[in-house]
């Protein structure tokens, strides 16, 4: 997706000139206290408009300040995930940190990242709350993906409460 028409001249009429190089939003900020705007049609934030000014290109993942100024929205300092990435990937080829191959079979082209620290990690395993629920029941869990919820954790209708059995007619 390309950098719409204006953009750049949209994002430069919110923002103003701050001291050691930073810019700071003057418009409107939402409830969270972040810079929004509408232009062309869609929703920017701060950050995201000045990425794609200083980048030609939209940004993938969320958009981050690269400097420790609080409210900086200074194209030169924005970095997206893509960026990061890239950057912690060199970061640890710099400084020699090995890399074990990951434990899991999911595509690391899609799946990896790396910490702030550089070390990498499986984003599908380690976030738990995107992975879709299976039934808790024994030890190792069954594990079943069609699953009910229940007041002591998701179950398969094999491994249901006893309670909520269906009344059996012989």
């Amino acid at each position: 997706m390309s950098v719409p028409a204006g953009l750049a001249a949209a994002f430069a009429s919110r923002t103003r000139a701050a001291d050691k190089g930073h810019r700071e939003w003057i418009a409107g900020v939402n409830s969270r206290g972040v810079g929004r705007f509408q232009h062309a049609g869609r929703a920017y934030t701060a950050n995201q408009a000045a990425f794609a000014v200083r980048t030609g290109r939209m940004p993938v993942g969320q958009v981050r300040p690269s400097c420790d100024r609080p409210g900086c929205c200074d194209p030169a300092h924005m970095d997206d995930q893509v960026t990061r990435q890239r950057d912690r990937a060199a970061l640890a080829s710099i400084t020699g940190m090995a890399h074990r191959a990951p434990s899991c079979d999911h595509d690391q082209a899609v799946h990896g990242r790396h910490r702030a620290d550089g070390r990498r990690y499986c984003d599908a395993c380690n976030n738990a709350a995107r992975r879709q629920p299976r039934c808790e029941y024994g030890n190792p869990q069954c594990g079943a993906e069609t699953i009910r919820p229940y007041p002591c954790g998701p179950r398969c209708d094999e491994h249901q409460p006893a309670r909520t059995h269906r009344a059996r007619t012989q």
